[in-house]
């Protein structure tokens, strides 16, 4: 049955299926969804002696602090896909986080190529071009991620597109567990916890792409630096919360002096370690003061729990960060969200 697309708010599922239509135009309502729904692309069959099939199953979830990102199940047969400069619309560019299920598929996307087996999940930009080749039917589910958001996940200076995270490793298996059980789970959270829920995800998510990306720059180098930056990262998010943190204690924790420890880290990040704390604290009180379920909190206690000591100083930072005040921003928040 055809449906339309899911409501922002509701998080109610939409079903597309190429059954819904004669097997004469199935291939063509096919490239229509897969434009519509996914991205901008060209698909060509790969069996063209048969009557084309595939469904794709969609929902959105909201973020509150950002644009809400869909989570699109996807079974289809064999084909290939491709996303040129001319279909590119700059005022609709996000990331597909492709989270592979049963098949393979081979993206390529920045000279990069990889092959995402059942576990794998591959990222794409949809504001580049890109080629995806799926040699037999398949079925995959895909994250479409807003790319602000992913810019507040991924390690400075790291392009993740065309990059796989592999399904053998620890963390990836974590984060896409938790991605297809929020998937498959959403319409049962009460609305009010389903952004803190999300964002839980996606912050095992940041986990396994840290553990990825330090992990090839540590084999590629031969020395300890992308090292050291990738333990006084670990260093700073394990101790965001004390109002203490500073860079003679995160030096301390990875064993070399302040001023090297600077010096490295900026090389690798084009940020301080002081700017690195405050950013990452910005982002989660910025979470946190659109979550929802956190409304009794007040402002000073959010800012006092991800580490800041005084309530004017962060909300002077706040505002040199998001261009609006703390107070302004949760009440912009508290008026999107559904009733």
């Amino acid at each position: 049955m055809r449906t339309e697309r899911p409501d922002a708010a509701t998080g109610v599922v939409g079903v597309l299926s190429t059954g819904s239509v004669p097997e004469s135009e199935r291939l063509d309502f096919w490239r229509e969804v897969v434009c519509r729904t996914i991205a901008g692309v060209e698909a060509t069959a790969l069996l063209p002696d048969r009557p084309y099939s595939g469904s794709i199953r969609t929902q959105s979830i909201p973020l509150a602090h950002l644009p809400n990102f869909d989570l699109i199940d996807v079974e289809a047969d064999a084909q290939f896909v491709s996303r040129t400069r001319k279909l590119i619309d700059r005022t609709d560019c996000a990331w597909l986080l492709m989270i592979q299920q049963d098949g393979v598929c081979e993206i390529g996307q920045g000279g990069r190529k990889t092959t995402l087996a059942p576990g794998d999940i591959g990222f794409l930009d949809t504001s580049r071009p890109y080629q995806v080749m799926f040699p037999r039917s398949f079925k995959q589910s895909i994250l479409k991620m807003p790319a602000i958001l992913l810019r507040d996940i991924m390690p400075r200076g790291e392009d993740p597109a065309g990059v796989a995270l592999s399904g053998g490793q620890v963390l990836t298996a974590i984060a896409r567990q938790n991605l297809l059980y929020l998937e498959r789970c959403a319409t049962a959270i009460e609305p009010v916890f389903l952004p803190a829920a999300a964002n839980c995800a996606i912050d095992h998510l940041a986990l396994a792409l840290r553990a990825t990306l330090r992990g090839a720059a540590r084999k590629i180098a031969d020395h300890a630096i992308p090292d050291h930056v990738a333990r006084a990262d670990a260093y700073i998010s394990d101790h965001l919360h004390d109002a203490e943190l500073s860079v003679e204690h995160v030096a301390w924790s990875v064993g070399v002096s302040p001023s090297h420890l600077q010096e490295i880290y900026r090389a690798a990040t084009d940020l301080t370690v002081a700017q690195s704390i405050r950013d990452r604290r910005l982002a989660n009180c910025r979470k946190e003061l659109a979550d929802p379920s956190l409304t009794d909190d007040s402002i000073t206690s959010i800012a006092f729990r991800w580490g800041f000591s005084e309530s004017s100083s962060f909300s002077r930072a706040f505002r040199r960060a998001f261009g609006i005040s703390p107070r302004r921003y949760r009440k912009l928040c508290r008026a999107r969200q559904p009733v």
